[in-house]
């Protein structure tokens, strides 16, 4: 869902009051030690935040917010978001689809999603449930459990050569959620472009391979391939009568938790190097106010490309049961 309260947990309801977006207008200029002019500062408009975040080399971020601020106005079904109603993979309209921003190269540089997708492959993938999932997927394509059944598009050098779009809808098998540790970020500040951009996201994996009925008469599957990618809403829906608040910010970018903490403990400003800052509030409901006012702001799905990892061995498909 793009940006999103980094302050859940123990802390919230105190930091939740004090959550803003600022520009200023006039740099304090340092005299002494102990004396900072004055500033005059005033509430940064949403259209800025993606220049805030580019300045923070969030450039994903910036990207994803960009389009959400500047496409026609419109709101994703909750029926959608929950999987109810969602439309397949290919058929989800491109107008509510970003599939070119995000990329598994970029994502994989940084460690809790490396962590992530070693997880999913080596422990979802080929699990019970993923095999399970696997067995489903064939009969829809379907594979009636006679003889061998290869499956999953390759180009002419073997290569996979699927969309994650493409895997979503014909041979996704497990998902991994990835979100953050409230715990582990009060002493560690991994605030980044992937918490800016993706928030808490789902990876999902997809296999590929030949499945056979043996002289056992039971059926068995080589996986070839396991695609990695990853699917999100991005959108500013609040979750019933909570108003979610969006972190704080100024000019040059997010306040770590140290300064977000010093904000509140000092009444609304931040002391940043030699300036001392005012902040001001802002929320989920700011999005949507924009969204109202100007005709856009329209929510997406976030597909990214597919990482590809080759896979081996031989696997019993619970067919038939």
């Amino acid at each position: 869902m793009g940006v999103k309260n980094p302050y859940r947990g123990p802390l919230s309801s105190a930091l939740s009051q004090d959550t803003y977006l600022v520009r200023e207008f006039e740099k304090t200029r340092y005299q002494r030690e102990d004396y900072y002019s004055a500033i005059n500062i005033e509430p940064i408009s949403i259209s800025q935040i993606p220049r805030a975040m580019s300045r923070m080399g969030w450039k994903k971020s910036a990207a994803l917010m960009k389009r959400w601020l500047e496409t026609p106005a419109w709101k994703c079904p909750e029926s959608w978001k929950d999987g109810m109603e969602l439309p397949e993979g290919l058929y989800i309209p491109d107008e509510h689809c970003d599939d070119q921003t995000i990329t598994m190269s970029w994502l994989m540089n940084y460690p809790s999603a490396a962590e992530a997708v070693n997880k999913l492959l080596n422990e979802r993938a080929l699990s019970p449930a993923g095999l399970g999932v696997t067995t489903k997927r064939l009969e829809r394509l379907g594979w009636d459990g006679k003889g061998t059944y290869t499956f999953g598009r390759k180009n002419i050098l073997g290569r996979p050569s699927m969309s994650a779009r493409e895997l979503e809808q014909k041979y996704q098998n497990n998902f991994l959620a990835v979100g953050d540790n409230f715990a582990l970020h009060v002493v560690v500040d991994t605030l980044d472009d992937v918490y800016g951009s993706l928030g808490t996201y789902n990876l999902k994996v997809a296999v590929i391979g030949t499945a056979s009925r043996g002289i056992d008469n039971k059926v068995y599957f080589e996986p070839s391939y396991a695609g990695v990618y990853v699917k999100d809403f991005y959108d500013f829906n609040n979750d019933g009568a909570w108003d979610q608040p969006l972190g704080l910010w100024t000019e040059d970018g997010i306040l770590t938790r140290g300064q977000s903490v010093r904000s509140v403990l000092n009444r609304d400003t931040v002391r940043l190097g030699k300036k001392t800052m005012k902040v001001s509030k802002v929320f989920n409901s700011d999005f949507l106010n924009y969204r109202k006012e100007t005709g856009k702001g329209g929510d997406f799905i976030v597909f990214s490309d597919v990482l590809w990892v080759k896979m081996n061995g031989v696997y019993e498909l619970p067919w038939g049961v």
